[in-house]
């Protein structure tokens, strides 16, 4: 690991990048990161929120399918605008929906207002994060494009590791609203950074291509179909072990919330590490064979996951590797993904966010049903055989187009 990582850094500082790309880049970082903590830090102010508005935690846990909702269903639909108007543009009109749907939230009266403001953080962030996809992918190429790909890429990783003690610490140093504050106070600091420094060019206004050109033109690219579809049953499989891994620590363990969020954080950090470098071995072998590679050994990983489970030292090395090879794997099909259809990359990148988004409902409605009937090691199964299933899709796309990513 430690040669892997040396490698990595020295093939960054090869990398010639310039004030303003590093700065594009540490501003897109920090904004994937908000938003992808946005989706996590709730978790642990659900009783909180609950006791403040007066209802179950289960109504308040129903703002975050609210959330994902709006998010996966009107991502498609911002695609195209993309495409025909400013990148940039959109991007902070998201950035500003987002915001005042955060900070609406830190001051709601009731769960009905909490409920209404996350729907526009949603659509705020749905709008967002496919434009932040498609500037990269405009504004960078070859070996530099899979870098940054992978360093913006590692900020939903540390999202992970963190979202859940920043939320929970924010919490403790006030009450439950801190954290919607802190998230926005965040956002705000970095906005005049990427107003600065993220160039204009991106979307075409004089396009007179109608709204419909994008998903026609995704249509009919049986590339980008294929890599959306692996996308899909990816997270799937993927989001039906790990929604229900706290459940299986907790019930396996007796394990209590506070350490089990440390079982997350030693995943989030790995799955860091390796989004952050994985960019440099995509440059190496090419992003699909990094597909293949890693939904290999990952499938091989969530196995063992599943049936060497008896010991708590073992679910860590597990879930260490998966957090390594899905880091890389992930990491190389949105590398792949964005560039399939260079003319509607906005539109492409949208829909693989909503793709993500319905394979963890697909996942965890999946594992709601299931759980009790199969248990942690069925889920296992299942979720190894989806992602075995993308890796023979990603093979017959390597056999069926060339041209790999270098």
């Amino acid at each position: 690991m430690n040669k892997i990582i040396k490698e990595a850094l020295k093939m960054i500082k090869r990398i010639d990048f310039k004030l303003n790309e590093f700065m594009m880049v540490v501003g897109l970082f920090l904004v994937v990161f908000v938003m992808g903590a946005d989706s996590f830090i709730i978790s642990p102010l659900l009783p909180a929120i609950a006791k403040d508005f007066n209802v179950s935690v289960e109504a308040v846990a129903l703002a975050v399918t609210i959330y994902a909702l709006c998010y996966a269903l009107s991502s498609p639909f911002f695609g195209p605008l993309g495409d025909k108007f400013k990148q940039k543009n959109l991007l902070m009109l998201g950035i500003l929906f987002f915001l005042i749907g955060s900070f609406l939230c830190a001051v709601s009266q009731n769960i009905y207002q909490f409920y209404f403001f996350r729907a526009i953080a949603g659509l705020g962030a749905a709008l967002s994060m496919p434009n932040v996809w498609a500037i990269i992918g405009n504004h960078f190429e070859g070996k530099k494009l899979n870098i940054v790909m992978g360093i913006v890429m590692s900020a939903l990783s540390l999202s992970i590791a963190v979202g859940v003690p920043l939320g929970t610490t924010l919490a403790q140093l006030a009450n439950w609203h801190m954290a919607f504050w802190g998230s926005g106070i965040l956002i705000l600091l970095v906005l005049p950074v990427l107003l600065e420094v993220i160039p204009k060019n991106g979307g075409n206004s004089e396009n007179t291509l109608n709204y419909l050109e994008g998903f026609k033109n995704l249509w009919n690219s049986k590339e980008a179909l294929w890599a959306l579809s692996i996308n899909l049953v990816w997270m799937f499989g993927f989001y039906t072990i790990y929604t229900f891994l706290g459940t299986y620590l907790h019930d396996a363990f007796n394990l209590n919330v506070s350490k089990t969020g440390y079982v997350f954080i030693v995943y989030g950090l790995s799955n860091f590490i390796a989004s952050f470098f994985g960019g440099t071995i995509i440059s190496k072998i090419g992003a699909l064979k990094n597909i293949i590679i890693n939904g290999i050994l990952s499938s091989i990983f969530i196995l063992g996951l599943s049936f060497y489970d008896r010991r708590l030292v073992n679910i860590l090395i597990f879930l260490i590797l998966i957090a390594l090879t899905q880091g890389i794997g992930v990491t190389a099909l949105t590398a792949y993904i964005v560039n399939v259809v260079p003319s509607n990359r906005s539109t492409v990148m949208s829909f693989n966010s909503s793709f993500l988004y319905w394979g963890l409902t697909l996942g965890s409605t999946f594992g709601s049903i299931f759980y009790e009937q199969i248990g942690f090691k069925g889920l296992g199964i299942f979720s190894s055989l989806l992602i075995s299933l993308a890796v023979y899709a990603t093979y017959r796309l390597n056999n069926r187009h060339k041209n790999i990513i270098k």
